[in-house]
């Protein structure tokens, strides 16, 4: 039995306000589920929310083929500045953020890749560094709590874009 909407539970839980701090028994009360089923999904919290996030990023980056990908990564942006607190919220309760960087950073990879493909021969490594580079800057600009003006993200991220664009050329 899977656990109904976790990302719909998550969003409800976490976007009202900032919190100190949400445990599994918090989650499980929120979704009407015992901590048994829980456990059966995830190993913990953290993996709750990386899985939740990992959700969000994939539905945010498909359906590529006919928006350029600095229109992708833009919608990307206008959704996490709409969830704020939401996405300010996991970060700071979370305390493995370690276990971010590397399956965000794969989903953003995977992303870029997905966008690519069709378009063309490119350079695997260049997707991994500018996924890399683009992960620094989401994560940088929430934990920050958003005081870089979304115009100047777009425009960081946009440094990088035309690197995967240029190495599909050669």
């Amino acid at each position: 039995m899977a656990i109904p909407c976790s990302e719909f539970v998550l969003k409800q839980s976490l976007t009202k306000k900032k919190l100190d701090k949400y445990s599994v028994i918090d989650f499980c009360k929120d979704a009407g589920i015992n901590r048994g089923l829980f456990y059966s999904q995830y190993r913990n919290l953290s993996d709750l929310f990386v899985s939740v996030l990992t959700l969000r990023l994939k539905k945010s980056m498909r359906n590529t083929k006919n928006e350029s990908i600095n229109r992708v990564f833009y919608r990307l942006l206008c959704k996490i500045k709409k969830d704020a607190v939401f996405y300010l919220n996991i970060l700071h309760i979370s305390k493995k953020h370690e276990t971010f960087y590397p399956i965000l950073k794969k989903e953003i990879a995977i992303g870029l890749e997905n966008y690519m493909r069709p378009r063309g021969a490119f350079s695997v490594r260049t997707i991994e560094l500018v996924a890399e580079g683009i992960y620094s800057i989401l994560f940088n600009w929430i934990s920050h709590e958003y005081q870089t003006d979304i115009r100047d993200i777009y425009q960081c991220i946009n440094l990088f874009l035309p690197q995967i664009e240029k190495d599909a050329k050669k």
